[in-house]
């Protein structure tokens, strides 16, 4: 309960900016939210290119995030990780560890969430491909894009989703 407790604040810290963010939508902007998801351990559970900002917190896995803008003084930042390396690519780095923060804000961003109890909220214009648990007769978690009703997570990963007016 402890810990239920402590993963809901730091998501209601983490809400804040991205409420912020929200003030400031261009037209055309969308949003994801992503709540409680799992996918099995080489499908990602978020895969996600954003021209925006994305807030989230992963309980168990690993995240890759790949800075398409990487010389426009704006970091993403991730927290309370136990292993971070560089790569795949020049412009990506790869953390992983249990129960971590990460924000993306200010740039395009490809990032790619492997893991459990994964939280996320999106906000800009972009694309995203989701997946959760196949053959699960316990939620594996759900999701809203642009607003929409929440749906669970399929159980196999989705065509590309479009976040926001032309993606």
């Amino acid at each position: 309960m402890r810990r239920f407790v402590v993963i809901c604040a730091s998501l209601v810290a983490l809400a804040a900016p991205a409420s912020a963010l929200a003030l400031h939508l261009s037209a055309g902007d969308g949003t994801l939210v992503v709540q409680n998801g799992t996918a099995p351990a080489k499908v990602p559970v978020v895969a996600l290119t954003i021209n925006g900002a994305a807030i989230g917190h992963v309980e168990h896995g690993r995240i890759v995030i790949d800075d398409w803008t990487p010389n426009n003084n704006v970091d993403a930042t991730v927290t309370g990780y136990d292993s971070r390396k560089d790569g795949p690519t020049d412009t990506s780095q790869t953390w992983g560890g249990t129960d971590f923060s990460f924000r993306a804000a200010g740039g395009k961003y490809t990032i790619l969430i492997y893991g459990s109890k994964v939280d996320v909220v999106a906000v800009g214009r972009g694309t995203v491909t989701l997946a959760g648990t196949p053959d699960t007769t316990v939620g594996d978690g759900k999701y809203s894009l642009n607003g929409d009703a929440f749906h669970s997570l399929p159980g196999t990963p989705t065509a590309k989703l479009t976040i926001g007016a032309n993606g």
